[in-house]
């Protein structure tokens, strides 16, 4: 039986200490996640793009089983935020988290109306990133052939369509609102670099590709400096190599891949 531990947000270091933490430039930060990209990969361009202290705290299965990495909810991504004194707060939750460190590296615009607009594109993406996982990705075998006949048909399509308008209304230069980065840029680069690891991927990345508007974005985020000397190391290429292996688990039956093959003239 699993033994996958809890921990409360309120701890002994005061709510109040905590509030001062949050607002010290001097701490660090630890990304507490599997060695997969998948719903850790934004928040680690996020904290490589803000040029802080960070580090990858990999969860190991047998001490998370075993209750050794105790979470507010049972799952990571958690991300702590460790004072110089050595005393943590930590932020649960994939979207919690991006979007603290979003608003800590100002990439939610420059007024309400950027933040709000960056904010509603943001959760978008998200929501194809998850609806992919639940209906296509982590469902019994025999499901997800039709799974992924939806998603090819329907969701994608419309997803491309809808942020190919957004796209064109902002002038076509490759970012979502103004122009320069913002939480919406990044987490799409990084939600399409997820599907380049299924071992479906070959038949959902060109018709990102297709899309000159959307390749603009995701070649924005990739040029971007300090995201680029991140994903230059060796420790970006160990998860990325670590997300294919996790998502052979997923992959569709033989029977059902070979009807996805392209028909022979």
């Amino acid at each position: 039986m699993s033994l996958v531990a809890r921990r409360p947000f309120i701890t002994d270091v005061s709510v109040e200490k905590s509030i001062k933490i949050l607002a010290d430039p001097n701490v660090s930060y630890t990304l507490v996640y599997w060695d997969i990209f998948s719903v850790g990969a934004t928040a680690r361009d996020l904290l490589a793009f803000g040029n802080v202290k960070w580090s990858n705290e990999r969860v190991v299965e047998e001490p998370w089983e075993a209750g050794k990495i105790p979470t507010p909810f049972g799952v990571v991504p958690m991300l702590r935020i460790i004072s110089p004194e050595n005393e943590e707060v930590i932020v649960a939750e994939s979207m919690v988290i991006e979007q603290y460190l979003a608003k800590k590296f100002n990439l939610f615009g420059d007024n309400e109306w950027q933040d709000l607009t960056i904010r509603a594109l943001y959760s978008n993406i998200h929501f194809l990133l998850e609806r992919s996982l639940t209906k296509m990705t982590w469902v019994v075998p025999e499901r997800r052939k039709r799974g992924l006949e939806i998603f090819l048909q329907h969701f994608l399509p419309e997803f491309i369509s809808d942020h190919e308008m957004h796209l064109r209304a902002n002038g076509s230069n490759g970012y979502y609102v103004g122009d320069r980065l913002s939480l919406a840029d990044i987490h799409l680069a990084n939600v399409i670099d997820h599907f380049s690891h299924l071992t479906v991927g070959h038949l959902i990345m060109p018709e990102f590709e297709k899309s000159e508007l959307i390749s603009k974005v995701r070649a924005n985020v990739e040029n971007n400096p300090a995201i680029a000397a991140w994903r230059a190391s060796p420790e970006w290429e160990s998860l990325r190599q670590g997300s294919f292996v996790c998502y052979k688990k997923a992959a569709l039956p033989e029977e059902d891949m070979a009807t996805f093959a392209p028909k022979e003239a």
